[in-house]
């Protein structure tokens, strides 16, 4: 987090722009001008994957009064978003009242989450002349971001990077052919966050920031909702990868039976009973899984992450909530069990 975004770029990045005859001043555009070089520049909010220039006109037709710049990095190694809004500020807060301006809001705000305490530079309280709001709460701090603004008041929430290449958009019009990326790990030798070009490996990052021993596993995401990399040469970075992290040992193979510790109970923001639903998927229990709510589970990989036996319980409810999905179209579905 205190190291710079370093740059890791293609041989074919400085010729990535998009023809337009649109102003490169942001005073001279008007609110659908920005979207329509939002869409020429392909951008895509690293949130959610969707295309900013979607969430943008969504905002607009709603008629939101405040948009939001994510930079919640609340997963344990990740700081692919905050990081940038630090030390991109210019752009991330340019972007930001780009955003604003297309959407006919009137307040913009960063979004930090509060409980970040081992930087060595402290989050200001304003960047830019923005506000930087700090989100409360235990993990996911990022489903609670509206929780933390005035009642009655519609918002939208984009990702800080993806504003950081709105920005870029209006004034270079630049297609968004990079990522910010953390790549971090006990496996990796000098850890950092850096801007990569779409399409890299896996194994390029990797090499680019050093191994300091072999890794026994490789997640692409975050520790708590990333997926396992099999394959490091063949896997590429897309624009919503915020992270590659290299691990020495694979903890995931060592898995034991539930115990009943109640430790996914206790930090599920949901307030589930995740060993109870677990059960019942490994038992076949189906109709069980109506009374313990699986639908309201939102997938941030908490139990998991916290269960002593290593049991995959957020991946056995994933594969429970898609096969029901299949079964309301007909068909009996079936889910994919790891015990």
């Amino acid at each position: 987090m205190n190291r710079p975004v370093r740059e890791f770029f293609s041989s074919s990045y400085p010729g990535m722009l998009f023809e337009s005859s649109l102003p490169r001043e942001a005073e001279e555009l008007g609110p659908e001008n920005i979207i329509r070089l939002a869409e020429l520049a392909g951008i895509v909010d690293e949130r959610d994957g969707e295309p900013l220039y979607r969430k943008l006109r969504q905002a607009a037709e709603q008629k939101v009064q405040i948009i939001v710049a994510d930079a919640i990095d609340d997963e344990p190694y990740v700081s692919s978003q905050l990081g940038p809004m630090l030390k991109c500020s210019e752009e991330a807060a340019a972007g930001l009242r780009l955003a604003v301006k297309a959407a006919g809001a009137q307040k913009p705000y960063f979004a930090v989450y509060k409980n970040i305490t081992d930087l060595m530079n402290k989050i200001p309280r304003t960047l830019e002349g923005i506000t930087v709001k700090r989100i409360r709460g235990r993990y996911p701090a990022e489903f609670r971001t509206t929780d933390d603004f005035e009642r009655g008041t519609s918002l939208a929430v984009l990702g800080v990077c993806s504003l950081i290449h709105l920005c870029r958009a209006v004034r270079d019009h630049r297609i968004q052919s990079t990522c910010f990326v953390t790549v971090a790990g006990n496996c990796v030798a000098n850890p950092m966050n850096l801007e990569a070009s779409v399409g890299m490996t896996v194994a390029q990052l990797l090499e680019r920031c050093g191994l300091a021993d072999d890794p026994g596993r490789v997640i692409v995401g975050g520790p708590m909702t990333g997926v396992a990399c099999r394959d490091t040469e063949a896997t590429v970075i897309s624009a919503g990868t915020r992270a590659v992290l290299a691990f020495r040992e694979d903890t995931k193979d060592r898995r034991y039976q539930c115990i009943g510790c109640g430790k996914c109970v206790e930090c599920c923001p949901e307030n589930l009973t995740p060993f109870y639903i677990n059960k019942y998927i490994e038992k076949g229990r189906m109709e069980m899984l109506d009374f313990y709510e699986i639908d309201r589970c939102i997938s941030c990989g908490t139990c998991s992450y916290v269960c002593p036996a290593k049991l995959d319980i957020a991946d056995n409810i994933k594969a429970a909530k898609a096969a029901r999905r299949k079964n309301t179209t007909g068909g009996a579905g079936r889910c994919k069990i790891k015990s």
